[in-house]
């Protein structure tokens, strides 16, 4: 009997929680649910997956393994991850709404990044997962900042595009830029076209799939940043020059990247191709990086002291080469090398950024 994987039960359950019906995998019956439950945790759509689960029919279906008694406990364990994050979800508006007032009190006109304007994009907004905030305010950033610090709110500046400090337990991360561009050329070239140049739509499409790109090429992104992309594209469709996205990825050189974001969302969830740009990689390079996205090649922890920090991030970087040509093609593998070595060097606090 065949058995489907992971990744294509995963994204079985995805598609049809956004409101795309797929065919009903071969053997889906008797497939390792705990596993497909932690790998979308991992993923940030675990609660998303389980609304999938209901939409799907599976839920009703008395053949399905998850619906047994031996796995009640299971099942019950992963219905009940809503509770907790509709309670977050809320809990970040009341920030959010109490960070605004805050700012315009003071005049400072804060745009909220990622976040709560993406969830809005989403069936259901309240599945959409984050565990911070972020806010952009310009050329105010400075100003955000000491206007925080002077109610006794402690700052860490440890990171080149954000500060970061928490409000009533919620992290709280203000850009002072979209991107960090002082670790790729590429980067502060994005940076220049969604502050300045593109339409605000495609530019915040640009911006979404880059970032998402960052974290693949350095640590691990996730189906949630994907499903950002995609849903954002879907909301926005009207708005978005898909031509120009596609001259703006392919001049930034991470066509592979946004390739695999298109493949992914038109591929497996069921998404309209036209809201995106014509697929132009290899589709073994793409099913690799689909595969990488859900269950990473590199998948180690940061480890909790300095000396094997840097080890580790040298061990994830040679790892991850191959994503390099997805991501920064403009840019030779030695160049990017040299020019992350010298954004850590600009800011050493960066280095343990992320550690244990």
């Amino acid at each position: 009997m065949y058995n489907p994987s992971t990744q294509e039960i995963i994204l079985f359950l995805l598609g049809n929680a956004i409101g795309n019906s797929q065919p009903m995998p071969q053997g889906i019956n008797d497939v390792d649910w705990e596993k497909i439950i932690s790998t979308a945790v991992r993923n940030g759509v675990a609660q998303l997956a389980f609304s999938g689960y209901v939409k799907s029919g599976l839920n009703d279906d008395p053949d399905c393994k998850l619906n047994s008694k031996e796995m009640r406990r299971l099942k019950l364990t992963w219905m009940g991850l809503e509770i907790p994050q509709r309670k977050m979800y809320q809990q970040h508006l009341t920030v959010l709404r109490k960070l605004t007032k805050f700012y315009e009190k003071h005049g400072i006109e804060m745009q909220v990044l990622k976040g709560y304007p993406l969830s809005l994009c989403y069936p259901d907004p309240e599945l959409r997962t984050a565990s911070d905030i972020d806010i952009y305010c310009g050329k105010d950033y400075k100003r955000s900042n000491e206007l925080i610090e002077q109610t006794g709110v402690k700052i860490d500046y440890s990171e080149h595009k954000h500060s970061t400090f928490i409000i009533d337990g919620v992290t709280i991360e203000n850009h002072h830029s979209f991107l960090n561009v002082h670790a790729h050329p590429s980067s502060k070239l994005i940076e220049t076209w969604v502050e300045q140049d593109l339409e605000y739509h495609t530019g915040m499409l640009l911006y979404l799939i880059r970032h998402s790109a960052e974290n693949f090429t350095a640590s691990q992104a996730t189906l949630r940043q994907v499903l950002d992309c995609g849903l954002y594209a879907r909301k926005y469709k009207d708005f978005i020059d898909t031509g120009l996205l596609m001259e703006s990825a392919e001049k930034a050189g991470m066509i592979g990247y946004t390739d695999t974001v298109t493949f992914i969302c038109t591929e497996y969830l069921g998404l309209d191709e036209n809201l995106f740009p014509p697929i132009d990689t290899d589709r073994e390079v793409l099913c690799r990086a689909t595969a990488d996205i859900i269950e990473p090649e590199f998948n180690e922890g940061h480890p909790s002291n300095i000396f094997s920090e840097i080890y580790y991030k040298l061990r994830r970087w040679r790892s991850n080469m191959w994503k390099h040509r997805m991501v920064y093609e403009t840019e030779s593998l030695v160049g990017s090398f040299l020019t992350q070595t010298w954004s850590h060097l600009l800011k050493p606090s960066s280095i343990i950024y992320g550690m244990k």
